[in-house]
């Protein structure tokens, strides 16, 4: 087996892009697998470049629009990011599906910001990155932001819309999909190798998948986040909170705001606002941003004070079944964002269930194990991880 180690410094630029930080996809729809493809950057790693970086391949970027569902089921144009290696005539590539991770601006979408995904093109990956529902070509509908099912048809669905694209340019790919994502993408990830393995195995068979720092046990994050006395940080677990009240309809943010709060909750959570726009919106001290009753319900747990955001919480969890292609699951014990329970919750809850090829990689930075300082690192994880797997490259 060999390789040529990624650049340091992408990694590092790439870290950025990692964290800035529904209704079943039919496959019967034939306009899903139609794809409209638009090259988007023609500023492409040339080949010199490519081998002063360290890499391979000269890569070209392209928008493609395509058709899946949105949370109610309805048809909806979504889009994404399909970054090319210029391998030349009949040199096959793997596919790898790229899920990005928190991005409260939609400017920062993969389709509009194509850095970092084109280096690790330029390795020889044919890179599959969508948008998202709620970002790019859908960025009215509100994005479902840690909804199992929005992630994997977005993600599904742009699959087939690549290949689609790839046919028509003759690009030529072998039978390889390995999965990767950090943060959200860790969490739409493991979202994506799930419903793939129980609902589409006919169609997709998965190489490997890394999930990195994602929340896979949802309802437990929540409950945690929820009795935490301060979040310094509140942008993440509020646009949770947003996002589930619109994508299930509870109309419940009047009843679990402080009345001050609820203009700025029902307005900063558009894809115009950044992270810090949305921080100075809301208040870092729970009890003051949450009205009492409804704090004191969920910070009863899952099993008392029943309660809407509770119960869909629940369904959304994705820790606890079998994968069958071999996982890697990757997390600092000192992430401040996203709680490390959730990949211990996740692996000992898929060891329990037999899955036999499955890891636990830890950050190993110690107390500087931060959430973005540990995106680098998962990125280079991942990418060995995968080397094991001989993809053509």
């Amino acid at each position: 087996m060999s390789y040529k180690p990624f650049s340091y410094a992408l990694l590092v630029t790439f870290a950025l892009i990692l964290t800035a930080c529904g209704g079943d996809s039919k496959k019967q729809n034939n306009d899903i697998n139609k794809a409209r493809g638009t090259l988007v950057s023609d500023k492409h790693v040339d080949s010199e470049q490519a081998n002063n970086l360290f890499l391979k391949y000269a890569v070209k970027a392209y928008k493609i629009s395509y058709i899946s569902l949105d949370t109610q089921g309805n048809k909806t144009k979504l889009s994404g990011l399909l970054a090319v290696p210029q391998k030349g005539p009949n040199k096959k590539s793997p596919l790898l599906s790229y899920q990005h991770g928190t991005r409260f601006k939609n400017v920062n979408r993969p389709s509009n910001n194509t850095e970092g995904l084109m280096e690790l093109a330029a390795q020889g990956y044919i890179v599959s990155a969508p948008d998202y529902l709620g970002y790019g070509d859908s960025l009215t509908k509100g994005h479902p932001y840690i909804i199992e099912n929005s992630y994997a048809n977005a993600s599904i669905d742009m699959l087939r819309a690549v290949k689609t694209f790839l046919s028509k340019q003759k690009t030529p790919i072998n039978q390889q999909l390995f999965l990767a994502g950090y943060s959200e993408g860790g969490y739409a990830t493991l979202a994506l190798q799930k419903v793939i393995q129980e609902k589409y195995n006919d169609e997709f068979t998965v190489t490997a998948s890394a999930a990195g720092a994602g929340p896979y046990n949802i309802s437990a994050t929540a409950t945690f986040m929820f009795k935490k006395e301060e979040n310094k940080k509140p942008s993440f677990m509020n646009f949770v909170i947003k996002s589930y009240n619109d994508s299930y309809q509870l109309n419940l943010i009047d009843d679990m705001y402080q009345p001050q709060y609820v203009d700025g909750v029902n307005t900063v959570f558009d894809g115009l606002h950044s992270g810090g726009q949305i921080n100075a919106a809301l208040n870092t001290v729970t009890s003051q941003l949450f009205k009492p009753t409804f704090l004191a319900t969920m910070r009863a747990g899952q099993d008392s004070m029943p309660h809407p955001l509770k119960q869909k919480l629940a369904e959304n969890d994705i820790y606890n079944w079998k994968p069958i292609a071999p996982t890697l699951l990757f997390h600092s014990q000192y992430d401040e964002v996203v709680p490390y329970f959730n990949s211990e919750n996740a692996f000992e809850a898929m060891q329990n269930r037999g899955t036999q090829n499955i890891t636990l990689a830890k950050c190993g930075l110690n107390r500087l194990g931060s959430h973005v300082a540990c995106a680098p690192i998962y990125l280079r994880k991942a990418k060995y991880f995968f080397d094991g797997y001989n993809p053509e490259l």
